[in-house]
């Protein structure tokens, strides 16, 4: 095909413009640095070959218009050359008919090329940097001001610089049409860089610019600008990645953000508990200190709390010595709380001089210090040495530990043993609202024909002890000769028990020798669980297990720990296929706890310590066991959470189980949770019941952002009101964001070469020299695309017809004139 140029460059009628271009106007607002235009050009639709027309066409037109007028010798030259004349135009309208006449309507676009900017939207971004590099500060400086370099974060800085009147985006979107994004794993469009988040739990440059690249397929781009402290910690390769922009032509640049200096940091994770602790109990926290490039340096942790929502106070502080890159070390932190309430606690490391970043030198947890007593029933059949000294230590261990024992083979006039606060017993509890008002149990060496005069009436007791576990009670089986736990093979307790029971014909067959002294061992003796904790210092804990206190003779050989449970203390000899046989075992059953103790000679401890240790380790016994009930601070309600810890960006289970008065399961559809922060703003959430189970809600909730969260369940569903249950969670940056996070320049550097595009290779630029990069897009020239085409045909219309038969009218007459017709 061919077209005879005749360009109309003006505006187009509103009729001719086809219908998808009807909404022009709206694109154009949409991209308001397009320009459109229309283009109208006649052209013949069907026009042969140009040799055709003038070696064919052209002369067959002609010999023929000369053949039939030129052989007709009685008319006159002139009148011949007349009509010839006319037959040959009327053969040439033909043939121009037969070409297909029409105009051609086609509208233009102008666009800019676009220029994508991939922001780095991890958690790394939210650090506070110190930059040694006097060219860096200065230059940051000038650009943000010096207060506003200390206080603000990386991302902070990123939009600041680049947002700037006279900065690298202003002056792109002069020539460019400029594009966002933040990235995590995967791009996300924004508006501008406000939405930033520097929330997500990892780097994965090379995955974000790898499903870049997949989506921007099509698409004018021009380069890529990767905004970024290079600290990729996950996914692909982001130089391999970046390569593949290159085989498309497209620049990757890049832009670091962040110290560049190896890391000098140092920074604290809270401790993982406890929840709760006892007004003026001595509470111990586990802070765990982490460092870069401080070894050997002296800092201290200091504890500040804050009770009610009322200001941070100083509690108690302790030294601390920096541990090399990649350990860690644990420092305790002792307090005993003088008032009852909901504290907020904030740990904090003193930061060093030198510190790169001073952001992560805090942590916040929450504890609940409770004013109530612990109520500990012991229940023994005969007054057994472990019994009389037992029952002595738990009413003088603990003010805040209220206790009443009930021995079986006393006198019916006997008192039975109590703390001066509590009544002596007259019977063991037989319902379970009776045993519901305990904390713990402590089941010694009882016969199960002592708990009831029935058989059936022994299994409902020890079917009601179940029941309170599973309330979050806690329970404690003391070893004895005469029935623990031998007697309570088959029973309802030997579920409860934390350890499985060796087969009774080998107890029988082989019984333990008690001729000689052992002194158990420590399961793990760096660190030992709380119960075993007799002394702060770990050292002289330790020593004091292994060569302090006098050895046992008497134990119960356990096969092993049920799964789940956790051994605290083993035999240092005896063992089976399992291992050595555990001697003090801990394990959940379900949101209760059970303890078992695998001889009776704890009072043994004694000589030549007096009660110093034997009250200590009791206490600790009875206060793991407390805990449970002392957390559930309604019967009626139960809050759990499937995770306590957590990374930035995860989910939480959260679970409730409702009852009313009757402790029948509730029947609504949804009940409300709040979550609450570290500041004691209160964010409502719902939980739907879940199908199948009464009484049961649940909720999944995405944890954006770090610190430390409470869900409260409220009484009236009112924050103001009293709570009914707390449980705990802690929302923190991962350690790959925050381990070794100064700016990897020399990673952005290799990005920045890999992409070989149009222009050369990529440039790698610091922050605050990120406008520099706009005069390498200066003079890019636009992108012109064809909108849309549209034919109005010329040959088919009235005014072709009406040419041809004017044409052939007029030589008609001159024929008839001529007399030829």
């Amino acid at each position: 095909m061919a077209t005879l140029p005749c360009s109309l460059l003006r505006p187009p009628p509103p009729a001719l413009l086809p219908w998808p271009q009807q909404p022009a106007a709206a694109d154009a607002a949409a991209d308001p640095n397009a320009q459109t235009w229309v283009e109208e050009t006649f052209r013949f639709l069907n026009l042969p070959p140009t040799w055709v027309l003038v070696l064919l066409v052209l002369p067959g037109s002609v010999l023929f218009a000369w053949w039939a007028y030129g052989g007709l010798t009685r008319l006159e030259r002139p009148v011949r050359i007349v009509l010839a004349a006319l037959r040959w135009l009327a053969i040439v309208l033909c043939c121009l008919l037969l070409f297909q006449p029409a105009f051609e309507t086609t509208t233009y676009r102008k666009t800019q090329n676009q220029v994508h900017v991939l922001v780095d939207d991890s958690a790394s971004m939210q650090r506070k940097d110190r930059y040694p590099a006097a060219e860096q500060q200065a230059a940051l400086e000038q650009l943000v001001g010096a207060e506003a370099l200390a206080a603000r974060t990386r991302a902070e800085l990123v939009q600041a610089v680049l947002e700037r009147p006279d900065g690298l985006l202003a002056r792109l979107r002069a020539t460019h049409d400029v594009r966002l994004f933040r990235v995590q794993r995967k791009p996300t469009p924004i508006q501008s860089l406000q939405e930033l988040t520097a929330r997500g739990n990892r780097t994965a440059l090379g995955d974000a610019l790898d499903l870049h690249r997949t989506a921007i397929s099509g698409t004018n781009v021009d380069a890529v600008l990767l905004v970024s402290d290079g600290r990729n910690n996950s996914g692909l390769d982001p130089v391999e990645v970046a390569r593949e922009y290159g085989l498309r032509g497209i620049t990757v640049h890049t832009i670091g953000v962040g110290d560049p200096e190896p890391p000098r940091n140092a920074w604290l994770v809270g401790p993982p508990g406890p929840k709760e602790a006892l007004r003026d109990e001595e509470v111990g926290f586990d802070v765990t200190v982490r460092a870069e490039g401080l070894a050997g340096q002296r800092s201290r942790v200091e504890l500040h709390g804050a009770r009610d929502g009322g200001p941070f106070v100083p509690l108690a502080t302790a030294p601390a010595e920096l541990p090399a890159d990649g350990e860690t070390t644990r420092v305790r932190v002792f307090h005993a709380f003088a008032e009852a309430g909901d504290w907020t606690l904030k740990f904090t490391l003193a930061p060093l001089p030198e510190e790169s970043q001073a952001d992560d030198n805090e942590d916040t947890r929450f504890l609940r210090v409770n004013d109530e007593k612990i109520r500990v029933l012991y229940i023994e059949e005969r007054p057994r040495w472990e019994y009389r000294r037992l029952q002595a230590c738990l009413k003088r261990v603990d003010p805040s530990i209220e206790m009443q024992a009930y021995l079986f083979e006393a006198t019916p006039r006997f008192p039975h043993e109590h703390s001066a606060s509590l009544p002596a017993l007259a019977d063991i509890p037989r319902t379970d609202k009776e045993l519901l008002q305990y904390h713990c149990v402590l089941l010694g060496d009882v016969r199960p024909e002592r708990l009831a005069s029935s058989e059936e009436g022994i299994r409902n007791w020890l079917e009601m002890l179940v029941r309170y576990v599973e309330f979050g009670g806690g329970v404690g089986f003391l070893f004895g000769d005469a029935a623990m736990p031998e007697r309570y093979r088959t029973t309802p307790v030997e579920d409860l028990l934390p350890i499985v029971l060796e087969d009774r014909g080998f107890v029988q067959q082989n019984p333990t020798p008690r001729d000689r002294q052992w002194r158990p061992l420590l399961e793990n003796p760096l660190q030992p669980h709380e119960i075993l904790l007799l002394q702060r210092d770990p050292s002289f804990n330790r020593r004091l297990w292994e060569e302090g206190l006098p050895g046992f003779r008497v134990y119960y050989p356990v096969q092993r720990a049920k799964p789940g449970a956790t051994v605290l203390l083993r035999h240092p000899t005896d063992q089976n296929s399992y291992g050595k046989r555990p001697i003090v075992t801990v394990g959940p059953y379900p949101r209760g706890t059970t303890f078992f103790i695998a001889t009776d000679e704890t009072w043994m401890w004694r000589d030549p310590y007096a009660e110093t240790y034997m009250d200590a380790f009791w206490r600790n016994v009875v206060r793991h066991l407390a805990a449970g009930r002392l957390q559930r601070r309604n019967d009626l309600l139960e809050l759990t959470l499937d995770k306590t810890m957590l990374e930035t960006g995860d989910k939480v289970r959260v679970q409730l189980r409702v009852h009313d008065a009757e402790l029948q399961p509730a029947v609504a559809e949804e009940q409300p949770v709040f979550l609450r922060d570290a500041a004691g703003n209160a964010e409502k959430r719902i939980l739907r019941a879940v199908p199948g189970e009464p009484g049961t809600y649940q909720g999944s909730f995405t944890m954006a952002d770090p610190g430390a969260f409470s869900f409260v369940a409220f009484a009236n569903q009112n924050p103001a009101d009293a709570v009914l249950a707390r449980e705990d969670v802690l929302v923190r940056v991962p350690d790959r964001e925050l381990a070794d996070s100064s700016q990897d320049e020399d990673l952005l550097r290799r990005i920045a070469a890999a992409s070989q595009g149009p222009d050369g290779t990529g440039r790698y630029v610091f922050l605050a020299e990120a406008g520099d990069l706009a005069a390498d897009f200066a003079g890019r020239r636009s992108v012109e695309n064809r909108e849309d085409t549209r034919t109005r045909p010329a040959w088919d219309s009235f005014w072709s017809l009406l040419a041809l038969v004017a044409v052939l009218g007029a030589e008609w007459l001159l024929r008839k004139r001529a007399r030829l017709v």
